[in-house]
């Protein structure tokens, strides 16, 4: 028989700072073109979108006890899919607002 799936007690904060943590940290790589948009910079794609994946994976990784796989696949898909979307809009920003020449 397969063993049903126990999350740890409320208690546990640790799990609780790890996963508010990598919400706010993919939240604000997601608003990495704003700032790259202020300092004079053209914004990349590649290093966001590297940072993003890892900081998603690497956080399922430390929740995997906490959580199901299937917690953990919606975990990694939401975070990739809300910074995603935020890179997304604050890049349509920056390409907009930045001078043409």
């Amino acid at each position: 028989m397969a063993a049903q799936h126990q999350p740890p007690p409320l208690s546990d904060i640790s799990g609780s700072l790890i996963f508010s943590f990598s919400w706010l940290l993919v939240m604000s790589i997601g608003l990495m073109p704003l700032v790259e948009g202020a300092l004079d910079r053209s914004p990349s794609i590649t290093m966001p979108t590297t940072i993003a994946f890892l900081v998603a994976v690497g956080s399922a990784v430390l929740l995997r006890r906490r959580y199901s796989w299937i917690g953990l696949v919606l975990h990694i898909f939401g975070q990739i899919a809300i910074w995603l979307s935020l890179f997304v809009m604050s890049l349509a920003v920056v390409l907009v607002l930045l001078p043409s020449g």
